[in-house]
């Protein structure tokens, strides 16, 4: 979309002159000295080209070319008005608020559903990723409402309310190669093997728990 070349301020200056027909009362309606609205249109008209009034001493009238903008302008300013009371009850619409905290191991499809399911009972969702550690101490702190973590086969202690959810598979992949006598493959015999990990930090805890061999190559 092109840049337009004038402002919503200078189209609202030239609407209300048009309207009310001077610029003193235009002024007055608008909250504005006279002579920032008489900028406005010069800055207006300079833009467009073309004068869109003609002036006699302080007596206004609309040149061919306003008369042929000035329906569009207040066309505009309705939206404008309509615009202004739509975002004026856009957070009154939204119900309720939940924070929620999850770690990197949450499926994402299983997320989105989750924000859509809350979004029909008007329930916005801010969401962010981090740690169990880091959750659990959000958690601890008020800073959220929930918390979406690997269960690592301890609870949360007494303080905190918490309820499996369900079970989160991971795949591992590994060379035919290790399977040509057709014998099940321990996990020291994997360990011993270099190992791709999907995930671009080292360091981070998806890649953290997910890698099992000694020796690994990073997925960018």
């Amino acid at each position: 979309m092109a840049c337009l070349s004038f402002s919503f301020a200078q189209i609202e200056a030239f609407s209300t002159v048009a309207a009310l027909g001077t610029v003193s009362q235009a002024a007055k309606q608008l909250g504005k000295d006279r002579a920032t609205v008489s900028e406005l249109i010069e800055f207006l008209e300079a833009a467009l080209g073309y004068a869109l009034f003609s002036r006699q001493g302080r007596t206004l009238a609309l040149t061919p070319e306003g008369q042929r903008l000035k329906r569009q302008a207040a066309l505009l300013m309705r939206q404008a008005q309509a615009f202004d009371a739509a975002a004026r009850h856009v957070r009154h619409d939204i119900s309720d608020e939940i924070s929620l905290v999850y770690d990197p191991f949450v499926p994402r499809p299983f997320l989105c559903r989750l924000i859509e399911t809350l979004a029909e009972s008007n329930i916005r969702v801010s969401a962010w990723s981090a740690a169990r550690e880091e959750a659990e101490a959000a958690l601890a702190c008020g800073a959220v409402q929930l918390a979406l973590c690997q269960a690592r086969n301890r609870s949360l202690g007494s303080e905190m309310a918490w309820r499996s959810v369900g079970v989160v598979e991971l795949d591992f992949y590994a060379a035919a190669s290790l399977f040509a006598d057709e014998q099940p493959v321990s996990l020291f015999e994997l360990a011993s093997q270099p190992q791709l990990v999907m995930h671009p930090a080292p360091d981070g805890v998806a890649a953290k728990q997910g890698r099992i061999a000694d020796s690994y190559l990073l997925h960018q």
